[in-house]
């Protein structure tokens, strides 16, 4: 019996070494007697990444190789959710503060650990948003103005000097000041152009764009543009001077000056000059109108020593029918009428009133004679009665005789 004992204790013993070699696997053990296996895990009975003890490490058990997973850490008693949350409350706060560049605070009284932990993520996230995007807008806002202010200031006549404006952020000032500059030069090209170009187009000269505006396009054409207007500037000032020279030379009944004029020019010359004609025209038979109310007869004149001058005097001699009529009636009127009348168509003037009323009287005064005579020979006179009609009817004759 006691062999046999012996014999099992033996096999027992080898078996347990056995047991020991096959638990075995390669890799070194941490301070607490474990490891996390990393290479042929399932040959062992593992997971790839799995932590275990080898020799009872991290057990209170001695004997041989002992296999545990490590102790779970502290579960948080907030959620992912409570994060969130809070991550999104403090961007929204955090873009308002950066916006409004208030003083930077990512602390919070509200929540549980999780919302304060998101929230102080977020914070930080949005007041970095929130600042830059204020800063682009301040940087767009400034430039903007700047450029207007810099071009406005060009053509005022104004000086390049810019003032800060205490109520814009730093940025705000920057962008204006460089956009103010840098529009207060360009425009003054600009305007180099513009001058530049009116002053050729003024002179009437052929366009030909100098170098220094021709690799700009806003510099072509403002030089273009105000060649343009310089040109049809002078065109205007040209066409109405030459107008007005021809004007006085056909008042003047002068020969036409047109040898060596511009040819650009001639026609508003040509429009004047028959103006001015026209005028002179009108004022002369106006005048020789004028002349049947004051001259019984067409006078003879050397007032005139161009022709046409002449003929126009002439025509409107003869193109007074009043006058005609007044000398064909007025004395017959007078004649027949003690009282003073005037047809309403002989009212035309004061000439023709004043010509109406000479013969008026005239008549009056020859019916006056006349009766005068007829009473004289009523009482023995020794004038015939057949003379005395002759007489009446020679004189009457005389003054009713029409004009050639």
């Amino acid at each position: 019996m006691k062999k046999l004992f012996v014999k099992l204790s033996i096999v027992l013993f080898t078996l347990s070494l056995f047991e020991n070699v096959a638990l075995a696997h390669p890799g070194r053990t941490d301070g607490n007697g474990g490891h996390t296996c990393r290479t042929n895990c399932a040959k062992w009975g593992l997971k790839t990444g799995e932590y275990h003890y080898h020799n009872g490490g991290g057990s209170s058990s001695s004997s041989g190789t002992t296999y545990s997973k490590p102790k779970p850490k502290p579960q948080p008693t907030y959620s992912q959710a409570d994060v969130d949350y809070g991550k999104n409350s403090g961007e929204s706060q955090g873009y308002e503060d950066g916006y409004n560049r208030r003083y930077k605070n990512a602390s919070t009284d509200m929540g549980n650990e999780g919302y304060k932990k998101g929230y102080a993520s977020g914070y930080a996230a949005g007041y970095q948003e929130g600042l830059e995007k204020i800063k682009e807008e301040d940087i767009q806002s400034g430039a903007t103005l700047g450029e207007k202010d810099g071009k406005s200031a060009l053509r005022k006549g104004e000086n390049k000097e810019v003032s800060m404006n205490d109520s814009k952020s730093d940025d705000w000032n920057s962008a204006y000041k460089v956009a103010f500059i840098k529009a207060y030069d360009y425009e003054k090209n600009v305007q180099n152009a513009e001058q530049s170009g009116h002053n050729l187009g003024y002179t009437l000269a052929e366009l030909v764009l100098p170098t220094e505006f021709d690799k700009d396009t806003t510099f072509k054409k403002a030089f273009e543009s105000h060649y343009k207007t310089g040109y049809k500037k002078r065109i205007e000032e040209e066409e109405k001077k030459h107008f007005e020279l021809g004007r006085k030379d056909g008042y003047a009944l002068s020969l036409l000056a047109i040898t060596s004029m511009d040819n650009r020019f001639l026609n508003s010359y040509e429009q004047g000059y028959e103006e001015g004609k026209s005028r002179r025209k009108e004022e002369v038979i106006a005048e020789g109108h004028q002349s049947a109310f004051v001259n019984f007869y067409y006078p003879e004149t050397d007032e005139y020593d161009n022709q046409e001058l002449i003929d126009w005097f002439k025509e409107g001699y003869d193109s007074n029918e009043i006058a005609v009529q007044v000398k064909d009636s007025a004395f017959d009127n007078g004649y027949a009428n003690s009282q003073y009348v005037i047809p309403e168509e002989f009212k035309v003037n004061g000439a023709s009133i004043a010509l109406y009323d000479s013969l008026f009287k005239e008549g009056q005064e020859v019916r006056t004679r006349e009766k005068k005579e007829n009473m004289k020979t009523a009482t023995g006179v020794s004038l015939t009665a057949g003379g005395i009609a002759m007489g009446g009817y020679l004189l009457r004759k005389r003054k009713k005789k029409k004009l050639i």
